[in-house]
């Protein structure tokens, strides 16, 4: 039975231990392996983002977390927004995702916040339909706190609880970045219900539109706050959604497929040196484009921090990889 005693809550705000941060070594994997067991929120697991098709992640990268680590090989959606919806629609956009999601009966991604995410992973359990939460920090900092028993529901329900991070890492700002990059990549599209303009589910929109997966919005009404950042993507290449049929025909050449593999990065992978890349560099790539994009955009997307992303454009300019146009950047050789 999930031990919520063994969650530690107030670890410093940059706790992450030195020799969790690393995961390559199978020492460092059997301690992950043995703590998660003695957490008892459900069978841990250890995989290579490769595994699932996700080839685009930096190189010694690791998914840890507990539950039913297949769920993550069958057709899904992710769905995210923000964590307070106006409290006149909490209860109306609770049954549009209780009645939709299980009518279109895909396993539902989302990153067990509060609001949206909370709505849409208990709308998959009602629905009898596997769900993944995606946490931002480790797994022994599994939150926000009122979420703990959902967890162990999703993971009871054959779902699982995963995160990219070490297992004692506190979840800071810019991990959240990283959690929305993951989030999208695990899902065949995101469907974004609400969102106001600062909000991280637009981060996460935009790591399916690098990703070449399609993005659904919800409308909502244009004078509610909550909604002016989702209401802005329907400008901006995302399609309206107000019913399954709505989300089947965004899926449906994807859902046929099955396919989570990126078609961009995968012909790219091989004349790209990842393995010798450390891992802000991987992950400054990762969130590059072929096009020219704002540097400042491209750091928010990699999650990397000021001083991290400063070191990581330096190695991929002197490896020829990054080319800069005032503030813009973009992948060298285009």
């Amino acid at each position: 039975m999930f031990d919520p005693a063994f969650v530690d809550w107030n670890l410093p705000a940059t706790a992450c231990p030195p020799e969790e941060r690393h995961l390559q070594a199978p020492a460092h994997l059997a301690r992950q392996i043995a703590r998660l067991e003695r957490m008892g929120l459900g069978q841990p697991f250890v995989m290579r983002p490769s595994a699932l098709g996700l080839h685009w992640f930096p190189a010694g990268q690791w998914l840890v977390g507990c539950g039913n680590a297949e769920v993550l090989h069958q057709p899904s959606l992710a769905v995210v927004g923000t964590r307070s919806p106006a409290a006149d629609e909490e209860a109306a956009l609770s049954d549009w995702l209780n009645q939709e999601l299980s009518r279109l009966g895909l396993t539902v991604v989302s990153g067990g916040a509060r609001g949206i995410d909370t709505m849409a992973h208990r709308a998959a359990l009602r629905a009898g339909l596997p769900t993944v939460a995606v946490l931002a920090g480790g797994m022994l900092q599994a939150g926000p706190a009122q979420n703990r028993s959902l967890f162990a529901e999703i993971v009871a329900a054959g779902g699982c609880v995963l995160t990219e991070q070490p297992l004692g890492c506190r979840p800071f700002d810019t991990l959240f970045v990283a959690r929305n990059r993951t989030i999208a990549a695990l899902s065949l599209g995101t469907l974004v219900v609400r969102a106001p303009v600062q909000s991280g589910a637009l981060t996460t929109a935009g790591f399916a539109r690098r990703l070449q997966r399609p993005v659904g919005v919800l409308p909502g009404a244009p004078w509610e706050p909550s909604a002016v950042g989702s209401n802005g993507l329907l400008g901006r290449g995302a399609s309206a959604i107000t019913r399954a049929e709505d989300l089947a025909t965004l899926l449906g050449t994807a859902v046929a497929s099955g396919s989570r593999a990126l078609p961009l990065a995968q012909p790219e992978a091989a004349a790209v040196p990842t393995g010798a890349m450390s891992e802000a560099a991987g992950r400054l790539w990762a969130a590059l484009a072929a096009a020219w994009e704002e540097g400042d955009d491209v750091v928010r997307m990699s999650g990397l921090a000021g001083g991290e992303a400063l070191a990581a454009l330096t190695e991929l300019e002197l490896d020829g990889l990054l080319e800069r146009r005032g503030t813009q950047w973009r992948r060298a050789g285009r």
